[in-house]
């Protein structure tokens, strides 16, 4: 559990829900030593990778469920949420009454200004190159779903960041007609 006074000890605190390895994390958390970030990932595999790769002062690693741990955080005391590559229970449009009360609790979470960044992606069913008017249609839908919950649209761009580097982003990139990415930053007003 996250204390509010560990919180407190830094100006501006990140949070990657589900950071796998944590080659994301340390890249960001390299660039930036004055802010805390916060990793979440439920693989103990994965959290072990990151817990072997990373050991800066200004970086936490928790292992478990972000389900868990969001909860239990003081209400607005995040900079910023990042989720990349969600689990489609996370993000995917039939699970959508089960994913959207997690995040109206994330919202309640951020810091007024904060922003959460959600990059994810869309596929085809049949893994065919999805067309533009699917991207377009999907990308509509999930700002409308944000906005709906509360959030401010700040920004959508297609593609991932290119600064960031996950072992699936990596390998997504590779496929940009199959594998849709788009990036939103959502806000809180």
């Amino acid at each position: 559990m996250l204390s509010g006074d560990k919180l407190a000890l830094y100006p501006r605190v990140v949070m990657e829900l589900g950071m796998g390895d944590g080659r994301l994390l340390g890249s960001l958390a390299r660039a930036d030593n004055r802010s805390l970030y916060i990793g979440i990932e439920i693989d103990e595999t994965q959290c072990g990778e990151a817990r072997s790769r990373l050991s800066a002062e200004n970086i936490m690693l928790l292992h478990g469920s972000f389900e868990d741990f969001v909860p239990t955080l003081p209400d607005c005391s995040i900079d910023m949420f990042m989720a990349v590559l969600p689990d489609p229970g996370f993000i995917d449009r039939g699970r959508y009454n089960t994913w959207k009360p997690f995040y109206a609790r994330l919202l309640s979470k951020l810091k007024r200004g904060g922003t959460f960044q959600l990059v994810t992606e869309l596929t085809d069913d049949l893994l065919q190159p999805v067309s533009d008017d699917s991207y377009h249609e999907w990308t509509a839908w999930l700002m409308q779903t944000f906005a709906s919950l509360g959030f401010t649209v700040a920004g959508l761009h297609d593609g991932a960041p290119p600064e960031y580097s996950t072992r699936c982003l990596d390998q997504f990139r590779g496929d940009t007609q199959r594998i849709r990415i788009v990036t939103m930053n959502l806000t809180k007003p």
